[in-house]
């Protein structure tokens, strides 16, 4: 190319507009450069390093996407799973009070403050067995349905 100065560099001409050279000159302080020739050779170090960053960064991206997708499925799975046995306590539950109505009927919202203080305090982990043994005891109706709020009751 051309001669090579005491730090190795070599001559190299650059084409740039007034307005480019003028950003130039006025972050020549923020950068801490000397001279336009340090100023830009750290902007073409920087740009390369975002470059090859951006490179790096696409394959992580992939990797950690794919093992997030493998997280979310298993999650899922679980969650599925979960949900599932959670309705078959419900229709086990459900069944078993609506056979009891036609016996001894009760206080649907009695029953509901009940099931709601009931899932608070087990922080949702309710089963038929427990809610067996529950009523086998007598300890149902121990509620004051009063602080329960009925307005929707489908919140419940």
């Amino acid at each position: 190319m051309g001669k090579k100065n005491k730090d190795n560099k070599e001559p190299t001409t650059l084409w740039l507009r007034p307005s480019t050279m003028g950003k130039v000159d006025a972050a020549l302080a923020i950068a801490k450069c000397k001279s336009r020739s340090e100023f830009v050779e750290e902007a073409i170090r920087y740009y390369l390093d975002h470059l090859i960053s951006c490179d790096v960064h696409e394959y992580l991206t992939k990797e950690l996407r794919d093992e997030f997708h493998k997280a979310a499925v298993e999650n899922e799975n679980r969650m599925r799973s979960l949900i599932f046995r959670w309705a078959v306590e419900l229709n086990m539950m459900c069944h078993t009070i609506a056979a009891h109505f036609r016996a001894d009927p009760i206080n649907r919202r009695q029953l509901r403050a009940f099931a709601v203080k009931e899932v608070m305090d087990m922080n949702g982990n309710v089963s038929f067995d427990h809610a067996l043994d529950v009523q086998r005891q007598g300890q149902f109706g121990a509620v004051d349905e009063d602080e329960f709020d009925y307005e929707d009751e489908d919140k419940y």
